[in-house]
C-alpha cells in the first residue's frame, strides 16, 4: 500500500532542488504516527505520504493521487466504487482546474494498519489544501459537514483555514474533518484559541504545559486546531507543531500520561535509527471530548537522512 501511495517516491528534493512534499520539513512525503489514548496504545500504525512528488507539473500529481486512492480503496473490507467516486468528487470540489491550483496546494493520502486486520486497511484519507480561490466557499456549498467551523474566528485573521480532509474506515463510516492554522506567530494565540474553542483548546493546552511545553512560549510552536465529524458528536483536536522545539521531551510525557507508555513513541524512533536515519518528532496531536476529556493523543515523526 505504501508503494502505491507514495508512488514508489520518497525523495526529499525534487529535480529542481525544492522540497518535493510540503507534507515535512525535510521535504520527504511521509510522515508516520502511534495513536491511543485513556492509559492504552491503540495497535495502529499511521502514515501519510504523496504521489509523483517528483514531477513538477501540478495536473499530473493531481491524477496520480487520484489513481493512488483508487488503486488503494479494494483494501478496505467495504471499499467499493462508490468510496473511490466519494474520493475523487472530493477532490473535484476543491480542485475542479487542477492546472489553477498553485505549487503551494498539497493534495496528501493518510492510511491506517490495524494489527486486527493486517490484510486490510483500518482506514484511508484524503487532505486537501485550501489555499485555492473560493476553496471554503465551495467546500461548504457542496459538502454541508463542514459548515460553521470554517468561518468561525476568520474574522480575528489570527486563523486560516488550511486543509480538509474525508476519511473512510474499515466499517465504512464517513469522517469530514477540517483544520485552521494559527495564522502567525502571534503572542495572542492561545488565549484567541481558548476564546474561540472554550474548554477543549484549554484543557489541550493546559496539558502541553503540565507536560513540559513552556507556558510564555506556547505562541512559538505551530498550531492546526481541527473538527471532526463522524456519525456521532464533533470532535475538537488541536495538533502542535515542533518549528524549532525539540518535541522528544514533551511527546514522550504526554505518552507516558495518555498511553500509559512512551513505547510507541520510542518505537518510531528505534525504527528510523535500523534504516540509518533520525527520527523528528513533528507534532503531537490531542483529541478532546466533553464526555471524555482528552481521549486521544497521536504522536507524528519524520525520517530524515544524513546526505554529506
Amino acid at each position: 500500500m505504501m508503494e502505491l501511495a507514495c508512488g514508489g517516491q520518497l525523495d526529499a528534493r525534487r529535480p529542481d532542488g525544492r522540497r518535493a512534499s510540503l507534507l515535512t520539513k525535510s521535504g520527504i512525503p511521509f510522515e508516520v504516527s502511534v495513536t491511543g489514548g485513556r492509559g492504552k496504545l491503540t495497535p495502529v500504525l499511521r502514515y501519510t505520504t504523496e504521489a509523483a512528488t517528483q514531477n513538477m507539473e501540478i495536473g499530473t500529481r493531481a491524477d496520480a493521487q487520484l489513481a493512488a486512492i483508487g488503486d488503494l480503496v479494494r483494501w478496505l473490507p467495504k471499499g467499493d466504487e462508490t468510496v473511490v467516486d466519494l474520493f475523487r468528487s472530493f477532490v473535484a470540489t476543491l480542485y475542479p482546474d487542477p492546472t489553477k491550483v498553485s505549487t503551494g496546494s498539497a493534495a496528501w493520502i493518510g492510511i491506517a494498519h490495524d494489527t486486527a486486520a493486517p490484510h486490510h486497511a483500518a482506514r484511508l484519507k484524503m487532505y486537501c489544501g485550501l489555499n485555492v480561490p473560493g476553496a471554503v466557499r465551495q467546500l461548504c456549498s457542496t459538502w454541508p459537514d463542514f459548515v460553521g467551523f470554517a468561518s468561525a474566528p476568520v474574522e480575528e485573521k489570527l486563523f486560516k483555514p488550511t486543509f480538509a480532509t474525508i476519511e473512510v474506515d474499515a466499517h465504512g463510516e464517513v469522517i469530514h474533518k477540517l483544520y485552521l492554522k494559527a495564522r502567525y506567530d502571534d503572542v495572542a494565540v492561545p488565549m484567541k484559541m481558548v476564546r474561540y474553542f472554550g474548554d477543549p483548546a484549554w484543557e489541550v493546552l493546559s496539558e502541553l504545559v503540565r507536560c513540559g511545553a513552556d507556558a510564555a512560549e506556547l505562541h512559538r510552536y505551530d498550531f492546526f486546531i481541527s473538527c471532526a465529524r463522524g456519525s456521532g458528536a464533533p470532535v475538537f483536536g488541536l495538533d502542535v507543531g515542533a518549528r524549532e522545539h525539540d518535541m522528544t521531551g514533551l511527546a514522550r510525557e504526554l505518552a507516558s500520561r495518555h498511553h500509559g507508555t512512551p513505547h510507541a513513541v520510542d518505537a518510531l524512533a528505534q525504527a528510523a535509527e535500523s534504516c540509518g536515519a533520525t527520527l523528528r518528532y513533528s507534532f503531537v496531536g490531542m483529541g478532546f471530548s466533553a464526555d471524555q476529556g482528552i481521549e486521544k493523543l497521536k504522536v507524528y515523526g519524520a525520517p530524515t537522512w544524513n546526505t554529506d
